[in-house]
């Protein structure tokens, strides 16, 4: 990972420790600590410092509420490294981390999935929020998503298996980030699906000939 591909997980984990992300992107980083020690480690560590300040500084008088939120919010961190186990309501085949998986169907449901191209199919979540899209992508062994632009970021965390792009390489639980205007063209790893939790920022668009060809069709 690059010296800028940390720096923008270190600002994600700042984000998401202040509250300042979105629903989508709040779960994803969820989901990324319960497979990332190292991130789990590095976010405890900021609370851990943050308590501390708390400690040196003036005391102020807290809202109504307040105390309630901060025993909430710790109770949420509780279940950050919880396994997805194997309750008797879930496919016993889902074995994608928490908390991710309590917001997508069953892997081996085809009606949940949209075909998108050979070997690339796509489960939309909707977390009630008008900020962004988030999606699982499903990629087949060695299928090479069709190259593409963004419109806004892209930040993807990976649940299952791996892929390649321009940028580098990605396995469970590494985050990839595409800012605006990136065009890339992940390819899975040959040794099993891919699957992808990805939430935009704004719309994304296919590239090259035949890209320009389909985006005038969809419109």
């Amino acid at each position: 990972m690059s010296t800028d591909e940390f720096e923008i997980l270190d600002a994600l984990i700042i984000d998401y420790a202040n509250g300042a992300l979105s629903k989508p992107l709040e779960v994803l980083m969820e989901t990324h600590m319960a497979m990332n020690p190292k991130s789990a480690r590095a976010f405890r560590m900021m609370m851990q410092v943050g308590g501390v300040l708390l400690e040196d500084s003036e005391p102020v008088s807290m809202s109504e509420g307040s105390w309630e939120k901060v025993l909430a919010e710790i109770d949420a961190q509780e279940t950050l490294t919880e396994p997805a186990g194997n309750d008797n309501d879930r496919d016993q085949s889902l074995l994608l981390p928490r908390p991710i998986a309590d917001y997508i169907p069953a892997l081996n449901c085809p009606d949940s999935w949209k075909r998108l191209s050979r070997g690339l199919s796509e489960y939309e979540i909707d977390f009630g929020t008008t900020v962004g899209k988030a999606s699982i992508y499903r990629i087949e062994p060695g299928v090479a998503v069709p190259s593409h632009s963004h419109e806004g970021s892209e930040v993807t965390l990976v649940l299952a298996g791996g892929f390649s792009d321009v940028t580098g390489n990605f396995g469970p639980g590494d985050i990839a980030v595409q800012q605006n205007g990136a065009v890339h063209k992940p390819v899975a790893d040959d040794d099993g699906e891919c699957i992808v939790f990805a939430v935009n920022e704004g719309s994304i668009k296919l590239t090259g000939p035949i890209g320009m060809v389909l985006n005038l069709l969809a419109k």
